[in-house]
Order: structure tokens, then C-alpha cells, then sequence
């Protein structure tokens, strides 16, 4: 029996050896790609290594800083705290004692005379150009409030109602023409006096009035009581809001002549 002899083939090897190059091309980029991911994670470690260096050695300062901010923002909240609680921490003098209202501008005004708003002619007082002028004095929308029911009306302007009537009153007994006067103006005249005093001392204006050797002797524009220079609220700013607390009905503000 012959021997069967062991047969070869001949394999081609292109294959073997593309198959090889590919392994190791795969193996080399895939050793590429790690290399370079290593590289990045240690650039992020050396980065976030040096800005924790650079808080630890700021971090007192950080700390102190921030501890600053709490207790500025803590003192400013109790502040206000202490605002609401308190209404006289608001107070303004004009103001209202609840501490309600806004807090008007302020501006420096110099006084001027103005005799209009009591002629030196007695009779002239009562003509309707002289009542048109005081009216302008007043806020839109005045009146009488609500019949039988509490209503709240505003010293300012009483204090204008009582000029009003004094100098209406000494016009009346100064022309003889009393009987355009109420039947109670002397009770009416003495208590504007007292009203007006009092709103006097609580304003206390401090101004400074100079009086220089060459005033009139007169009271009339030369005399030195009109060289003051006031810090005085925004009038229009006054009137405005007045105005408004009159539409919303908060304030009743009568006449000047009632």
C-alpha cells in the first residue's frame, strides 16, 4: 500500500501580511489616541492644580471678603427691619408721624413780596381776582368730604385757609364791611393765630436773614426780612401728589374760603 505523502499548498502571504499591517495600524492609533488623552488629562490636572494654588494662597482673602458681603447684606436687612418697625425712622418734618408719603426734593428758594394777596386797598381784598389768586395756591379738586362720615384733610393747606381768612378778616374790619364776615370771625381770627403759631415752631425754619445798614425801613421788598435764601420742598411736587390722594380719596381738602 503506497504512502500518501503529505500535501502542500501554497498560501499567499499578501494576506497574512495586510492583516498584520492593519493590527498594527489599529494598535498604533489606538496607542496614539491614549497618548493623547493621557496628555490632555494631564493638562486638566495641571491646570485645575494650579488654580487650587492659586485659591489656596488667596483663600483668607477670599473668605474674608465673602464673610464682608454677609454681614453688609445682614446689617442692610435689619436696617430695614428696624425701619418698618419703627415709623419715626420715616419721620420728615411736614411729614405724616405714620411715616406714609413720599419724601419730596428739596430746593432753595429766595421769598419775594407779593402784596397782591392782601391789597393794602382793604376793599380790593374782596374782589374775585384777589380769591382767584389764592385759589391758585390749592390743589384741583377741593371740597367738602363725605356728610356724617370721619374724613382726613391736610395741615398745609389749613394753614393757607387761615392766612386767607386773617387777612380776609382785617380787610372786613379795616373797610367797614364786616358784614361779608363770617359771625364768628373773631373766635375765626384768634384761632388761626394759635393754628399758625404752632405750625410756625414746628417748621422752625432756621434761614438766615441778612439785614444790610442800607434796608428800607419799610416792610415792602427792600426790607432785609426778603434777603433769607429757604430749603423749602418742591412745591408742584406737593400739589401733584396731593391731587392724587384727593382722586383716590385719602384726603379731603377744602376750600380756601370755606
Amino acid at each position: 500500500m503506497e504512502s500518501k505523502q503529505p500535501t502542500y499548498e501554497n498560501v499567499s502571504l499578501s494576506d497574512d501580511h495586510e492583516e498584520m499591517m492593519s493590527n498594527t495600524e489599529v494598535d498604533e492609533s489606538l496607542m496614539g489616541d491614549e497618548k493623547e488623552w493621557q496628555t490632555t488629562g494631564m493638562r486638566r490636572r495641571s491646570r485645575r492644580k494650579a488654580i487650587s494654588s492659586v485659591l489656596d494662597k488667596y483663600r483668607w482673602h477670599l473668605d474674608g471678603f465673602l464673610l464682608f458681603v454677609i454681614a453688609a447684606l445682614a446689617a442692610v436687612l435689619l436696617l430695614q427691619a428696624r425701619r418698618r418697625a419703627d415709623p419715626s425712622s420715616r419721620w420728615q418734618v411736614g411729614g405724616d408721624y405714620t411715616g406714609n408719603g413720599p419724601k419730596f426734593d428739596t430746593k432753595v428758594v429766595k421769598w419775594e413780596a407779593n402784596m397782591a394777596f392782601s391789597p393794602l386797598n382793604s376793599s380790593e381784598f374782596f374782589e374775585d381776582k384777589t380769591l382767584a389768586l389764592w385759589k391758585t395756591l390749592m390743589p384741583a379738586g377741593t371740597g367738602y368730604g363725605y356728610k356724617g362720615q370721619t374724613f382726613f384733610t391736610t395741615s398745609m393747606t389749613h394753614q393757607l385757609h387761615c392766612l386767607y381768612m386773617m387777612a380776609r378778616i382785617f380787610s372786613g374790619v379795616e373797610a367797614n364791611m364786616t358784614a361779608v364776615l363770617p359771625g364768628d370771625y373773631h373766635f375765626h381770627f384768634n384761632h388761626c393765630v394759635d393754628y399758625l403759631r404752632q405750625a410756625v415752631m414746628c417748621s422752625a425754619d432756621l434761614s438766615m436773614e441778612p439785614h444790610e445798614p442800607s434796608d428800607s425801613d419799610e416792610l415792602g421788598p427792600l426790607d432785609g426780612g426778603w434777603n433769607g435764601h429757604h430749603v423749602c420742598k418742591d412745591y408742584g411736587q406737593v400739589i401733584n401728589y396731593l391731587e392724587r390722594q384727593i382722586v383716590d380719596g385719602v384726603r379731603v381738602v377744602l376750600d380756601i374760603d370755606d
